[in-house]
């Protein structure tokens, strides 16, 4: 311990006597020295009087050979990223404390573990789920150097992307980057002179990344054999011409989800030996099955909310009868709107809230016994506890009207969710849901919501409700949901609308009758669609 205490005070001494900003020596201890690099060093710290970890790397502005640009992540809250703390800088270093990731570097986690086909696709899969936050954003982010010493892996096998030191805002009248920079083996051809580096390079790496993961080896090897599926996106990911590369994050992760029902193939040899053994272990298994059935007695699932049980067996068309875990499996949808369940949606959807008593429904405790669950549909319940959703790894459509639910946040911790229902539900601020990379429809309508500083920033939306909603102006909308395409205002009483012709991206606005000719107005001459629709 005293050897510990020596070291430590040594690790402080030189700091005492360097050149690092005195107001970044006042607020951190230096605990560890965790990397040296030319120009650049990061240090493990300990925040002065609350003692929390985080980490500060720290740039020599005359040796470091590019100017770091650590604002990029100051307003991005997502767990694939590191949180910015702040910064400190005086003429000759600059130094950027962001959160400390327990986890350890992928280089060094498969040097420990055989990573699965099952591990690979999901990890691939989070990282283009962090890099469509990253390219979403207006200007886009570029990381530029993706490799598997800056993504560390989280106790719980979820990923954090790091080090942004060379990472960019795309320039889109730049004709080719001022540095050439990057990891070897990575960085895709733009990156060393041919053009400038868009999104694309990103995508470009991460195919790297993959071949890495699947084989060990960042270049081509024809000697391994790997699932076919696989073998596509890698080859598409790392063409050498930008255009003919997937051209978004998103396309990649819709491949990789194909990859699950592919394998590579088998030799005809092999597949009669697996064969073989196949009918040898069904053989076997059929026989102590028969023999077990008699000794253990069938598991009895039981629901504490009837109402969703009914629910699940209204979407496997079982009214009565044992419930197996194989039957629970294979709900994919709910849908109750009071007391009633429904497996058709399109019968969920038209009814009304006139047609419905209140429903006895409480808590979605009961969804966890649904593992594979994507879609939740819910309306006309009373106060609903929805907290059991934050577990719900599948779940990416959330539709909830008529109800006062217990919060946003389970909500919001949906990795994948896409859209949020949230219609006259009593909330009062959605700012959570900006945590939601994937999310692009968002209903917000007859809330207490009077400032769009209560509906957050969401950099990937595409819909907007607004309806019922009583605002002065959306002057921010632009800012906030750069990527709007479709807003829908029947009802509302926002007082000043112009600022949705900022928006970019827009091309339909939904309203009433009345409200037509004072929308019109604003887009007269402009391609944005004003559509009246029925109350």
């Amino acid at each position: 311990m005293n050897e510990l205490k020596r070291i430590e005070e040594e690790i402080r001494s030189v700091f005492a006597l360097s050149s690092y900003p005195q107001d970044f020596l006042s607020a951190y201890d230096q605990m560890e020295c965790l990397a040296s690099h030319v120009g650049r060093e990061t240090f493990l710290v300990s925040k002065k009087g609350s003692g929390e970890m985080a980490v500060a790397k720290c740039y020599d502005r005359a040796a470091f050979p590019i100017q770091p640009h650590p604002e990029l992540l100051k307003d991005i809250r997502h767990p694939g990223l590191p949180r910015f703390f702040e910064q400190y800088q005086n003429d000759q270093i600059l130094c950027v404390v962001r959160e400390y990731i327990e986890g350890e570097p992928l280089s060094d986690y498969v040097k420990e573990k055989q990573l699965t086909e099952r591990q690979i696709v999901s990890f691939a899969g989070q990282l283009c789920e962090i890099l469509h936050v990253l390219h979403g954003r207006t200007p886009p982010i570029i990381h530029r150097d993706i490799k598997p010493e800056n993504i560390i892996v989280k106790p719980d096998e979820t990923l954090v992307l790091i080090d942004f030191d060379i990472s960019r805002a795309y320039k889109e009248h730049a004709g080719s980057d001022t540095v050439f920079f990057g990891t070897k083996g990575y960085a895709p051809p733009e990156q060393y002179g041919f053009g400038q580096t868009d999104t694309r390079a990103d995508l470009y790496a991460l195919g790297v990344l993959l071949r890495w993961m699947v084989t060990g080896c960042t270049r081509d090897n024809p000697n391994v054999t790997i699932n076919p599926g696989l073998k596509k996106i890698i080859d598409r990911c790392t063409a050498f011409s930008p255009d003919e590369r997937y051209q978004s994050a998103e396309e990649i992760r819709l491949a990789l989800q194909k990859t699950r029902t592919e394998r590579a193939p088998v030799s005809a040899k092999k597949r009669v030996l697996v064969t073989a053994l196949m009918l040898c272990a069904l053989l076997c298994g059929f026989a102590l099955g028969r023999l077990s059935m008699a000794f253990r007695p069938a598991a009895e699932i039981s629901f504490s909310e009837p109402l969703i049980e009914q629910a699940v067996r209204a979407q496997l068309g079982k009214k009565s009868g044992a419930l197996t875990e194989e039957d629970l499996a294979r709900v994919r949808s709910i849908y109750i709107f009071g007391s009633e369940t429904y497996a058709d949606p399109d019968l969920f959807f038209r009814q009304s809230i006139d047609e419905h008593a209140e429903g006895p429904l409480r808590t979605l405790e009961d969804l966890k016994k649904l593992p594979n669950l994507e879609e939740v549909h819910v309306a006309r319940q009373g106060y609903l506890d929805v907290s059991a959703l934050a577990v719900l790894s599948h779940v990416y459509t959330v539709e909830f009207k008529h109800c006062r639910i217990s919060g946003v946040q389970p909500i919001a911790d949906l990795s994948r969710l896409r859209h949020a229902g949230l219609f006259d539900c009593g909330v009062t601020e959605v700012t959570g849901l900006g945590d939601c990379p994937w999310l692009e429809s968002l209903d917000v309508g007859y809330n207490n919501l009077t400032d769009l500083r209560q509906v957050g920033f969401h950099p990937s939306l595409r819909s907007l409700n607004m309806m019922w909603l009583r605002m002065k102006n959306v002057d921010e909308i632009a800012e906030r949901m750069p990527k709007l395409r479709v807003v829908y205002l029947q009802h509302s009483e926002i007082k000043d609308l112009s600022g949705l012709k900022a928006l970019p991206e827009l091309e339909r606005v939904e309203v009433l009758g009345e409200q037509f000719q004072a929308v019109s107005g604003l887009f007269e001459g402009t391609d944005v669609e004003i559509r009246v629709t029925e109350n």
